[in-house]
């Protein structure tokens, strides 16, 4: 009886034990220089631990800049070390400062947000569809509410192809993007489109006449100070452009882009945090634009829901909003191309800022590692992502290491019994009992096959390590069971003649 009670709690001990730790490397601070010291001291390790390359790391508070970190290598091949001055390709943060320059034309009386863009634009029209095409309107294609397709993703293209036209691009021509359609009745979902943010690209060049790169160039990054930023891959960039790495630190082409609005833009630290700053400058009071256009930009449009809903709450224009419990906005957009993964994030009401910027496919670790910790600085809580991230790791924990005990306790036990001679080696009475208990054990095998195939990739997302763990344990006590299978207590066994 002892025995068993003892036993009994081991496995809640075991079991529960994952539920009450933290799973996050950096701490929670509520100072920005115990978060600094913090940064400075875990982020090399963690380079190391997610086989990133290199990160640039910067805090805003009070509206200013506190801090840039600079860590690991933009050319691991030549040692050339991250800088402050160092070019990133930021992915769909371009999404953001292309809102930007719309709601620059906004504000001149050009655009009005919600008119249809087809009252704009001549060079393409949407396809035919059994919905409305004028309820596809400016404001809806900045926060992703049109009911537009994706249009691909726009995963970029090799450096020696030659660019489709945004027509082109707009049509699935090209090989990099697939056809901009209209999905899903406007206005009532959250789709993330980043063919939407083609046709924003083509509405800047219809109504100003200028070419996107030109308009961006006069009207948004040089009047905030960002000199080393382009949506361009020009030459004064391309010595200091980090090289872009897979999740196996596998050096990746330097992807170029049509699609310009949508995943274009190159920049560094310093000159994302100018545009982080005057966000939170503008929020406040008139700068770049007048104090209400910018709340406009700010204010949420539709819910976001499903998976991307625990990182994000809210769409608004060219951003996402979050709110804590206080109602206190939390501004941020993410990008992600093919060895680039980037965030910035801001609480314009404190004048908190951050920004995170990597050259590999794991960047995204780093990130969220970052988060966690500066959105507790910040609001004193943790992130919502941040909380399903503890709950999934500490299931995935709890279960690997019941499965773990269990399985000793069974080998062990097995060992046992078979020295005492109270077990002994199947001995099949024929050849159906054979084929069939095999049978049982390649079944359990492949079930072990399908779980590392689905359940890893899912489990990745939140952490790199986490589902291989689970698989291992699963598939360690699939073995035991086998050995299970094929002994049976002396006495009972068959022989065979």
């Amino acid at each position: 009886m002892m025995r068993k009670l003892m036993i009994l709690v081991l496995f809640l001990v075991v079991s529960i034990t994952p539920f009450l730790l933290d799973y996050n490397s950096l701490a929670k601070n509520e100072d920005i220089y115990s978060m600094i010291e913090n940064l400075e001291t875990k982020t090399p390790v963690l380079l190391k631990k997610f086989n990133i390359p290199g990160a640039s790391i910067s805090l805003i508070e009070n509206g200013e800049l506190k801090w840039i970190g600079t860590f690991g290598y933009a050319d691991i091949e030549e040692k050339i070390e991250i800088h402050k001055d160092t070019v990133y390709q930021v992915a769909s943060i371009s999404k953001s400062v292309t809102a930007l320059g719309i709601m620059k034309l906004v504000e001149d009386g050009i655009l009005n947000l919600d008119d249809p863009i087809e009252k704009y634009i001549t060079r393409w029209e949407i396809p035919e569809s059994v919905y409305d095409k004028d309820e596809v309107t400016i404001r809806r294609l900045l926060s992703h509410t049109a009911g537009l397709s994706r249009g691909g993703g726009y995963p970029g293209y090799e450096p020696f192809n030659e660019l489709p036209s945004l027509e082109e691009s707009l049509s699935g021509i090209g090989g990099g993007s697939q056809p901009v359609k209209l999905i899903y009745e406007p206005g009532t979902r959250y789709f993330y489109s980043g063919g939407g943010y083609n046709l924003l690209q083509l509405l800047i060049e219809e109504v100003t006449g200028k070419d996107f790169v030109t308009y961006m160039d006069v009207t948004v990054i040089t009047p905030l100070g960002m000199q080393d930023s382009s949506f361009r891959w020009i030459e004064k960039l391309q010595n200091r452009t980090a090289k872009a790495y897979n999740e196996n630190l596998e050096l990746l082409p330097n992807y170029l882009f049509t699609e310009k609005a949508a995943a274009g833009l190159y920049t560094t630290i310093e000159d994302l945090s100018k545009f982080v700053i005057t966000s939170i400058s503008n929020y406040k009071e008139d700068n770049f634009l007048r104090q209400e256009i910018i709340q406009e930009m700010y204010s949420p449009v539709l819910e976001v829901g499903d998976l991307e809903g625990f990182i994000y709450e809210t769409t608004a224009l060219g951003h996402f909003v979050n709110t804590d419990k206080k109602s206190k906005p939390l501004i941020a957009h993410d990008g992600g191309n093919k060895g680039w993964k980037a965030n910035f994030s801001l609480a314009p009401i404190t004048g908190d800022g951050v920004v995170i910027l990597t050259n590999g496919d794991n960047g995204t670790y780093l990130i969220n590692e970052v988060l966690n910790s500066w959105h507790y600085k910040v609001f004193q809580n943790k992130r919502a992502l941040d909380k399903l991230c503890h709950r999934v790791n500490a299931t995935i924990y709890s279960v690997s290491s019941v499965l773990m005990l269990w399985s000793v306790m069974e080998l062990l036990q097995l060992y046992k019994d078979l020295r005492r001679g109270k077990r002994q080696i199947l001995h099949l009475k024929n050849k159906t009992q054979f084929v069939l208990k095999c049978g049982i054990s390649l079944v359990l095998g492949y079930i072990t096959y399908l779980l590392n195939r689905h359940i890893v990739p899912i489990l990745a997302f939140l952490n790199p390590r986490i589902g291989h763990l689970l698989i291992l344990c699963i598939f360690i006590r699939v073995l035991v069971g086998i050995l299970q299978l094929f002994t049976t207590k002396k006495g009972n066994s068959i022989y065979y003649k």
